[in-house]
């Protein structure tokens, strides 16, 4: 998700508003069940970056939608975001917001593909020379796809590390081509 300076901007206040009303795991929480929803669904999403919804029927909507499930806090700020026109922000907030929150917890996220189930010692193992690289703590998503064949693969933010026997059969089928 592409993140603007409007969204950083909204961002800093939602991380500094959370802080002010001692609510930042609460808030936490809420986006991201918020970037699951965006995420999952897309009648949430299309809602969410609509503008021509008019402000008081997003009002209504927002405020049916989290007043059970959310912190006053995040509603609050929610509610904000539609009396601005800047719901279609909410996505690039909440990502914001989650990276601020890591930045400062010195957590790292990692997403981890593997074409099997891991075990809890193999990816404990994966977690520690993650740790011990990047001088932080590990918070992996991992998941699995068969297409692998075996291996796995590493993303941390932009980078992808590719292990998987897949890549490396067509690794070798091009340079047996090349050759």
């Amino acid at each position: 998700m592409e993140s603007s300076s409007v969204a950083r901007r909204y961002a800093q206040a939602l991380y500094d508003y959370a802080a002010e009303e001692n609510a930042l795991d609460a808030v936490r929480s809420d986006c991201q069940a918020i970037t699951r929803l965006i995420e999952s669904s897309d009648e949430f999403s299309e809602f969410v970056n609509n503008p021509t919804i008019p402000a008081g029927v997003a009002d209504n909507a927002v405020t049916s939608l989290f007043t059970d499930e959310s912190h006053p806090a995040t509603l609050r700020f929610i509610r904000f975001l539609v009396s601005r026109g800047r719901l279609d922000q909410l996505g690039g907030v909440c990502a914001l917001l989650e990276q601020r929150i890591c930045d400062d917890a010195g957590i790292l996220k990692v997403k981890i593909t593997a074409a099997h189930d891991l075990s809890g010692g193999q990816l404990d193992s994966m977690k520690e020379k993650l740790s011990a690289r990047y001088g932080k703590q590990i918070e992996a998503e991992v998941s699995k796809d068969v297409d692998l064949i075996g291996g796995f693969k590493i993303q941390v933010g932009d980078t992808i590390q590719d292990f998987s026997i897949a890549t490396k059969l067509e690794q070798f089928e091009q340079q047996a081509i090349n050759a």
